[in-house]
């Protein structure tokens, strides 16, 4: 055999780069499927996370409207309504902040290390203190003292 023969002989590389070409574009192929499947977990759960602080800025401000459906005028004494709320979403704890001006309430619910957040804005009568609280049982109370509404701790 010549060597020049054995050089020009091809038959045996056939086999050996369609494996090449298999576990090439196969890796390629289950790559592209872990990526993206991670970025569909990733939006998933910041949409799960904004709606979880949606969900806690709509209890509170309907404890709120409920609160302010009372003739507070009359009331010489706290009233309340307890909620027990997670005390984390998505693995991070959150803060809730109410502020108010003379008819118009905004809640505000603050995931800040996930960078997301709620806002409840809502009409009402009866003053609001400002309060800002973290994650957790909360209380939504009438202070007759301070005559307002306010958020706390439950």
């Amino acid at each position: 055999m010549s060597l020049d023969r054995l050089l020009s002989d091809s038959r045996g590389v056939s086999p050996a780069v369609t494996q090449a070409l298999t576990i090439g574009i196969t890796s390629l192929l289950v790559t592209g499927l872990l990526i993206g499947g991670s970025q569909m977990v990733d939006s998933q759960r910041e949409r799960v996370t904004e709606e979880a602080l949606e969900n806690v800025g709509d209890g509170i401000a309907r404890d709120l409207i409920r609160l302010d459906a009372f003739d507070t005028e009359t009331l010489n004494s706290t009233v309340s309504f307890r909620a027990t709320y997670p005390e984390r979403i998505a693995d991070q704890s959150y803060n809730v902040e109410v502020t108010g001006d003379a008819s118009r309430t905004r809640v505000y619910v603050n995931a800040s290390g996930l960078n997301r957040y709620a806002v409840v804005r809502f009409e009402n009568e009866t003053n609001v203190c400002p309060s800002v609280v973290s994650s957790g049982p909360l209380a939504v109370s009438y202070n007759a003292t301070a005559d307002c509404m306010e958020v706390t701790r439950g």
